[in-house]
């Protein structure tokens, strides 16, 4: 029997009328415009968030410089893993005050914090000016972008899968990791060109360009993230259901299984976005000796068909399921990733691309549904926490750590597979979370579970 106006309904009879019935199949093009905001705000949080990556080598001898080549490697990515432990911190701090105060006040946040973080890593003077000041420094830096890391994604994530259509979230989802590989892969543009411009002298000066440019980069987003409305989906939980006291506390102690399921789904993906196209160029360049240029080019048209694929697998995603691609994916890359190191070690330029596409093709089966699948885990009033915890969990353990642990397993065991090695171990794993995760297609967004049928 259906429900009339007049009856009191259940919260989960709530959140069925409110993604059958709030509009949500028919845009405003304010609504478009404000996932398109939240998109460009994205790309600009991980093109300044990645830049150090791509510039690794360079940083390692203007801030650390130790005898030992690999030494000061490894120092350079242990800062840019250290990063990443301060996310959860940051990850706690905007996850309250998403849930609490809303999407549009803590991405606006975000995207200041991580700019002038940057742009101040360009001021930095060298090792050889001031010392040990300059390595702290950077470290302090470092550990301000990894605390606005640590809520950017869960935000633009919520954000956009609040306000796209019901039967087109991995679809509108799929912007989410696409700006992401997009911004890595403007960031290492940034890399060839300033190298290519400066010559020698891009590590003295040339390398500390694209940082300063993260400034108007990042007033820019400033200012779109401000011109947003709230979320609609947020907006109408809060009318419905009031906001939760304690988000945090709410979400440990009633979704910690989706908690779960979002650290060990992140840990393929994760790791394998660091290693793959942040660590691998380098990787190519000191231990195989190719050119960097080449390296990073061929890293490059691997990130152009990564992107092609999650748009593609997002489709799929959204007419057929989440999970067959979680769990194909996985599979695809626990399999892939040593044929992948053989053929970077083939050293030809075609074998490159080849490498990083095939191991791509399982990424963007992952990627694709992330945004959607995560976000479907979570009820509205505490998902910004949720995924916070359970994301930056994820990334704290398997994605920052990437480049170090590559780094670490080829200097202790002097195998180049060491790193796929590491990616199979990665893939088991979130292969695991694949097989138990439930299909969340036909997920309430409002109750963050499957939708009672009418």
């Amino acid at each position: 029997m259906s429900t009339t106006s007049a009856e009191p309904q259940s919260p989960d009879e709530r959140a069925v009328n409110a993604d059958a019935d709030d509009g949500y199949e028919k845009m405003t093009p304010r609504a478009k415009r404000g996932i398109v905001a939240a998109c460009i705000g994205n790309f600009i949080e991980w093109y300044e968030f990645m830049l150090y990556g791509y510039f690794a080598t360079v940083i390692s001898a203007q801030f650390f410089p130790v005898a030992n080549p690999t030494a000061s490697l490894l120092l350079t990515f242990a800062v840019f893993g250290i990063s990443f432990l301060v996310r959860p911190l940051g990850g706690i701090v905007f996850g309250y005050v998403g849930d609490r105060y809303g999407r549009k006040v803590t991405l606006s946040t975000i995207i200041l914090l991580i700019s002038g973080a940057t742009a101040a890593m360009a001021l930095v003077p060298s090792y050889d000016q001031i010392g040990l000041l300059a390595p702290a420094l950077i470290l302090v830096l470092r550990c301000i972008q990894g605390l606005s890391a640590g809520g950017e994604w869960m935000g633009s994530a919520s954000y956009i899968i609040e306000n796209a259509p019901s039967h087109k979230r991995a679809t509108f989802g799929a912007w989410q990791p696409a700006t992401i590989v997009l911004a890595m892969m403007t960031a290492s543009l940034a890399a060839i060109a300033v190298t290519a411009a400066t010559g020698a002298q891009v590590e003295h000066w040339g390398w500390r360009i694209p940082f300063l440019a993260a400034l108007p980069l990042g007033l820019v987003g400033l200012y779109l993230r401000l011109r947003l409305d709230e979320s609609k989906e947020f907006a109408e939980a809060i009318k419905d259901e009031g906001v939760e006291k304690s988000p945090l506390r709410t979400t440990v102690k009633r979704d910690w299984r989706s908690i779960l399921l979002v650290t060990t789904l992140v840990c393929s993906p994760t790791m394998g976005t660091y290693v793959i196209f942040s660590y691998a160029p380098t990787f190519l360049a000191t231990r195989l000796g190719i050119s960097s240029a080449t390296a990073r080019l061929s890293g490059l048209i691997g990130m152009v068909f990564v992107i092609a694929m999650i748009f593609a697998f997002a489709r799929y995603a959204d007419m057929r399921g989440r999970r067959p691609l979680l769990i194909a994916g996985s599979a695809w890359v626990l399999v892939s990733a040593p044929v992948t190191f053989w053929l970077f070690q083939q050293r030809g330029f075609a074998s490159l691309i080849l490498g990083f596409i095939l191991i791509g093709v399982g990424l963007s089966m992952m990627l694709a549904p992330q945004a959607a699948v995560f976000t479907e885990l979570f009820p509205t009033t505490r998902r910004y926490a949720g995924l916070a915890i359970g994301y930056n969990l994820g990334a704290i353990l398997f994605g920052g750590a990437g480049p170090f642990v590559a780094t670490a397993l080829i200097s202790l065991t002097d195998s180049d597979y060491a790193p796929a090695v590491y990616l199979s171990a990665g893939a088991l794993i979130s292969l695991a979370a694949a097989l138990v995760v439930p299909e969340t297609l036909k997920f309430s967004l409002r109750s963050g579970r499957e939708a009672p049928k009418a």
